[in-house]
């Protein structure tokens, strides 16, 4: 079949999967499983608010874990997903240097898809944070995701 043809007639969901494992290739988190598998977890756990919070979740680390900016940038996000998409994948997208409560945290607090992302993202690696050896790292990320959860309610 026709590559070209299969990304046109697949719907978008399906074209926000294939971006993030192309974006995500190759990528394992700490405890070394495929990152995909962290994706597909995040946009599970939204899919019951619709299409726009599953794509999001889809894609909300690409830009941050992407290096190749011709496979994915906001601009083709936009593009091909929308400006509601869009606009929440910039919201929980951190920005270098930026303050992680004051600008990141408030950000996202103030974009409902990417508040129930974030929420669903900080859900996914507590509930994975037991698995990992290195003990002073789970306490670390524990407070952390701690801090964020308080931070978006």
């Amino acid at each position: 079949m026709n590559d070209g043809l299969e990304w046109v007639t697949a719907t978008l969901t399906e074209q926000a999967l294939r971006l993030a494992m192309a974006a995500h290739k190759g990528q394992v988190d700490k405890l070394g499983v495929d990152y995909i598998e962290h994706v597909k977890a995040v946009a599970s756990a939204v899919r019951h608010f619709g299409a726009d919070y599953e794509i999001t979740a889809l894609l909300h680390d690409s830009i941050e874990d992407c290096q190749d900016r011709s496979l994915v940038s906001f601009m083709i996000i936009r593009n091909k997903f929308g400006n509601e998409i869009a606009t929440a994948i910039d919201c929980i997208t951190k920005r270098c240097g930026e303050d992680y409560e004051k600008g990141y945290l408030s950000r996202v607090r103030n974009n409902k898809i990417a508040k129930e992302v974030k929420k669903a993202d900080v859900q996914h690696n507590l509930s994975r944070i037991d698995l990992l050896d290195d003990i002073e790292m789970k306490e670390r990320l524990r407070a952390k995701y701690s801090k964020v959860i308080s931070g978006l309610l």
